[in-house]
């Protein structure tokens, strides 16, 4: 059997100012969201009444259902 390796290469750059911005707020309404899901006490069906008020990417709001079952 052959092997194969494969590399990748890659470079990390500085976030600018927008992105961590848009990062802050993108944590900041996480924690809203997470905080609001658990005191109302939801489970995964009912956080999505939650995450629905919330300005998250579809990616947040279903890594948040996830957490609250």
């Amino acid at each position: 059997m052959t092997e194969l390796t494969k590399t990748l290469e890659l470079k990390l750059v500085n976030s600018n100012v927008h992105k961590r911005q848009k990062l802050r707020e993108t944590r900041d309404a996480y924690q809203q969201a997470l905080q609001t899901a658990f005191v109302a006490g939801c489970d995964t069906q009912s956080a999505n009444d939650v995450v629905v008020e919330y300005d998250l990417s579809g990616y947040a709001k279903n890594a948040l259902k996830k957490y609250v079952l």
